[in-house]
């Protein structure tokens, strides 16, 4: 394989400059690669095929650089795809290596690297995530306008002024880092694919910080007001209550949890599912409370547990969404509307929730992180270890949380999510006192 450098007289300029171009050969084959360079005759040497100094200008000796180290890198990556496809011991032909070569180039760019890892996402079903990235792209490209960012242009002050822009907007604190920490992730994907041609990260300049943000707990009172409610005129709010309660008796599962749970993942006394944040097993014992819930609904939302990924009928009522498709097309798009609707129906129980609130006089609003929060804080009033709390919540990002998990049995859990539910009841007892050995 002939790669020789170039330049494209044809293409001249009222300037003189000729675009600098990489002409690849095989087998009597040609094929051109368009660089983003564009050089005087003189400045260019045929003979050794890189560009040369014509004066001694600073500007210039760098730009006279930047070109010579692009065509070097250029002509390695070239080397690369060509021993790839040598490897894999199947013809190949000049086409082959270009359309290999200009996707990896266009990768190196941050908008076509972000929109691929998108589709990627889209196709695995990974749609909260691909959303996620969708969203900080869209704030990138305002950020950026019509310039073409690649990723070796992402440095600390350009990482510094997206951050600027993003808050005078404005965002809030924990919003902008949302933005900075979804943008780091697809960079450091993309500087471990190699679209990145330095090692130092921008980022290590540019920390991302999470600001703590209020406690979202509530008393013991509230949460036995709300599972002791009645709404004989309200569905919704019976429904509302339910998921809210379901969440806090099984340790604060998340709202996406249960959503996604299905009756399968009940059996045997148990709970078992798959955190969809972290990938994690989690196994909780079912006690009473979280019995009568499930029975409740286990007609009307086979196969799902419970009552949030149904949709209405031309009945008018509602019913589980089921996978009726045969293809991998058809069951992206029965995922993509599962997807919208558990979007729609966090919505909807939030509304609810808020209703609840107004309804029932409540002192403080209602949300599944209440619960969630709730959870843990009364489960410490009551003097539960935090590690166990912290096993309980699933937070496996935090380094003493990890040394937990390797160390606790389950049941250490369970008796301490029974101790929390009992706290609802007159006949609650404290942490430790009557447990079983």
């Amino acid at each position: 394989m002939s790669i020789k450098p170039m330049l494209n007289i044809r293409s001249g300029t009222g300037d003189g400059r000729h675009t600098l171009v990489i002409q690849l050969i095989r087998e009597r084959r040609r094929g051109v690669i368009f660089t983003p360079y564009r050089l005087l005759p003189e400045e260019f040497d045929a003979a050794r095929r890189k560009a040369v100094v014509t004066c001694r200008r600073k500007t210039h000796l760098a730009f006279i650089r930047e070109v010579n180290l692009f065509l070097e890198n250029q002509r390695q990556e070239l080397g690369r795809i060509v021993s790839e496809l040598e490897r894999e011991g199947r013809p190949f032909t000049v086409h082959d290596v270009t359309s290999a070569y200009r996707q990896r180039y266009d990768n190196r760019y941050v908008h076509t690297f972000f929109r691929r890892q998108i589709e990627d996402l889209r196709k695995a079903g990974a749609l909260g995530t691909a959303n996620k990235y969708k969203a900080t792209l869209v704030a990138f490209e305002k950020f950026a306008g019509l310039r073409r960012v690649d990723f070796d242009s992402v440095d600390e002050n350009m990482l510094l002024d997206f951050e600027r822009y993003l808050r005078q907007i404005p965002l809030s604190p924990n919003t902008v880092a949302f933005y900075l920490s979804n943008f780091r992730a697809v960079y450091n994907k993309a500087q471990k694919r190699g679209y990145v041609t330095h090692d130092r990260s921008p980022f290590r300049a540019v920390p991302v910080h999470i600001q703590k943000t209020r406690k979202r707990a509530v008393s013991a009172e509230v949460i036995r007001r709300v599972a002791t409610a009645e709404f004989p005129d309200s569905d919704k709010l019976n429904r509302a209550r339910d998921l809210f309660m379901f969440s806090f008796y099984t340790r604060g599962m998340s709202f996406v949890d249960m959503a996604y749970l299905r009756q399968e993942d009940v059996r045997d006394g148990f709970v078992r599912y798959r955190r969809r944040k972290t990938g994690q097993v989690y196994t909780v014992r079912i006690i009473p409370e979280v019995q009568t819930i499930l029975d409740r609904y286990r007609e009307q939302c086979a196969p799902w547990a419970l009552p949030v990924l149904l949709d209405y009928g031309e009945d008018g009522l509602l019913h589980p969404l089921v996978f009726e498709g045969a293809t991998s097309d058809e069951r992206l798009r029965f995922e993509t509307k599962l997807y919208l609707r558990y979007k729609y129906s966090l919505s909807h129980y939030l509304r609810s929730l808020r209703s609840m609130r107004r309804r029932l006089d409540l002192p403080v609003g209602l949300s599944f992180n209440v619960a969630r929060h709730s959870w843990a804080s009364l489960a410490r009033r009551q003097g539960v270890p935090v590690s166990i709390i912290s096993v309980g919540l699933g937070h496996t990002s935090e380094k003493t949380t990890q040394i937990y998990l390797d160390e606790l049995d389950n049941s250490a859990v369970d008796a301490a999510n029974e101790t929390v539910a009992g706290l609802l009841k007159k006949s609650g007892t404290p942490w430790g006192k009557n447990r079983k050995k």
